[in-house]
């Protein structure tokens, strides 16, 4: 490492002429990693000495120095011993020039991340101090410099792109984020209050990692440690301002409970679920925090309580923070938001209130639509009376087909007057276009048969007026067609129409062509088997009486 030229006459060294010369960079990080501790604790003393004279330092030497740091650590003994290298390490974000204490703390959180997955159980919490510690430090260093707003979008960026939403996948320090995220709030709040301004930069990471990560453990851990934290704040604030107490001691109430009432944080929320981009998995938490944030707003809205952030010192002494404008949801957002968590629920009553919709108008047709036949037909309803017949123009078309058909059969006119004297009676009393249909198909299957009776009958089998016929021609369920031949045979013949089966009739084994009268199949009787007793095996009186004699005689 070399030192920097500008580094002797920089203003913000105390004392140029004690600069202490740059130490062999190899051999700093060889006794920074030693385990020996003299040379570890000499060598920490080098650094702490030389490295705030510093203005700037490469990022690969940063990362061997805090490559040797990180061991220096591993190999530190004893709570004591363990808590005062973390102090001397996280202090130096104090006291080093800033652009070098930011590159400082990007180089701790890679380093960290890099190196996670390699700490072993027992080393494990040293180095949770560890972070602690610096978060600290971090949130010192922003007080310290009045909560500019540069300098905490700076710290904050570091802290999105170096660990909660690092690019570098490579990297499997997830412990690090869930440490960060559970210390946050305990860290910061001795630290307020601060500014509107500065309060939205610090939590935009939060937000960004609710928003896009994937990771559900995290998400989790943010909602629980901070934002649901701040919620309880708010509802305790909340409650003892009801209660009458101006003058509240707690500050930590004070200033969290504060946070959580005038940030606005229900319209944030609803804006972070509704985003295109937004994890699908992170929306029902984030709606959840919508839903009790904007409860606890209406609370203080009903009552009455007016809250303001308090005023923020600034080290200058000349200028007070104005009066802060919270972010309030439209009630349209409210509304909107309202109707998409629950837009599951009520999604299938409106698909059950449509459906029925569709019944009820596909039951009305307009007034005055006529059919393929010129005929008028009435709606339901706009009528004198619900029967609805059947035209004279379309009882004459039917009679002047049935006249066609008998001048070639030879049919006599006693048909001709009872199919007349038939349709004449035909009408349809349904209020529903489907019995309407189901009432004409009938109609229809009646005139047919009619025709096949008079085409089979022929001059020997004369139709009394009035009468019905009682041979009808049956058909299956759905797999069979009938099919008329063309054109007609002679009466002579007396062949029944053909029939050809499809779909499931051939399945079942049934040949295509005309259907032919099968017989039934004989089923088999099954031989019922004669049960034979039987006997019990008895020994007979004079066996038992030879086995007792010979038993005797031994």
């Amino acid at each position: 490492m070399e030192v920097d030229e500008a580094g002797a006459t920089d203003p913000h060294i105390t004392n140029p002429s004690t600069a202490v010369a740059p130490p062999q960079s190899l051999s700093l990080i060889r006794n920074l990693a030693s385990c020996n501790t003299t040379a570890r604790s000499k060598a920490l003393r080098e650094l702490t000495n030389w490295l705030p004279t510093q203005l700037k330092i490469s990022d690969d030497e940063m990362k061997k120095l805090w490559k040797g740091l990180f061991y220096c650590i591993w190999h530190a003994d004893k709570a004591p011993v363990q808590s005062n290298l973390i102090d001397r390490l996280s202090s130096m974000l104090l006291t080093l020039d800033v652009p070098l204490s930011l590159h400082y703390l990007s180089v701790f959180f890679t380093t960290l991340r890099r190196e996670w997955s390699g700490i072993d159980v027992l080393r494990l919490d040293k180095f949770y101090l560890l972070i602690r510690r610096f978060v600290n430090s971090s949130f010192q260093l922003l007080k310290k410099n009045s909560w500019d707003l540069e300098l905490c979008s700076r710290v904050m960026t570091i802290y999105e792109e170096k660990s909660l939403l690092a690019s570098d996948k490579k990297f499997l320090g997830n412990g690090v984020n869930y440490h960060i995220v559970s210390v946050f709030l305990d860290e910061i709040k001795s630290y307020l209050p601060a500014n509107l301004e500065a309060y939205e930069i610090l939590f935009k990471p939060l937000f960004s990692v609710m928003r896009v990560c994937q990771d559900k453990v995290l998400v989790a851990k943010i909602k629980s440690n901070v934002f649901e934290t701040l919620l309880c704040m708010g509802k305790s604030l909340l409650g003892k301002k009801k209660d009458g107490e101006d003058d509240i001691d707690d500050t930590e109430v004070v200033n969290l409970g504060t946070i959580a009432l005038k940030m606005g944080f229900a319209a944030k929320f609803y804006e972070l679920g509704s985003a295109s981009d937004c994890f699908q998995g992170n929306r029902k938490v984030l709606f959840g925090l919508n839903r009790e944030f904007l409860k606890l707003e209406k609370d203080l809205v009903a009552s009455g309580i007016d809250i303001q952030f308090p005023t923020v010192e600034v080290d200058n002494g000349d200028e007070d923070v104005l009066d802060l404008v919270p972010i309030v949801a439209d009630e349209t957002q409210k509304a909107s938001c309202k109707s998409v968590v629950e837009g599951s629920k009520k999604s299938s009553k409106k698909k059950k209130k449509k459906e029925a919709k569709e019944r009820s108008d596909s039951g009305k047709q307009e007034s005055g639509k006529e059919n393929d036949n010129g005929n008028m037909i009435i709606t339901n309803g706009e009528s004198a009376s619900n029967d609805i017949s059947f035209t004279e123009l379309f009882k004459s078309n039917l009679q002047k087909e049935f006249e066609k058909v008998a001048e070639e059969d030879g049919l006599d006119k006693d048909g001709e007057s009872s199919l007349h004297e038939d349709l004449s009676t035909i009408t349809i009393s349904s209020t529903k276009v489907s019995k309407k249909r189901k009432r004409a198909k009938s109609v229809e299957a009646r005139v047919s048969q009619n025709v096949d009776v008079t085409e089979q009958g022929g001059t020997g089998t004369a139709m009394k007026s009035g009468e019905k016929s009682t041979k009808k021609v049956r058909f299956s369920k759905n797999n069979l067609v009938w099919k008329p031949q063309s054109p007609l045979p002679p009466q002579s013949l007396r062949i029944p129409p053909s029939v050809t089966p499809r779909g499931s009739a051939l399945k079942k084994g049934v040949p295509p062509g005309p259907i032919r009268e099968m017989p039934p199949a004989a089923k088999k009787v099954k031989k019922k088997k004669t049960k034979v007793r039987k006997a019990m095996k008895t020994t007979s009186p004079a066996m038992k009486r030879l086995r007792k004699l010979q038993t005797l005689s031994t």
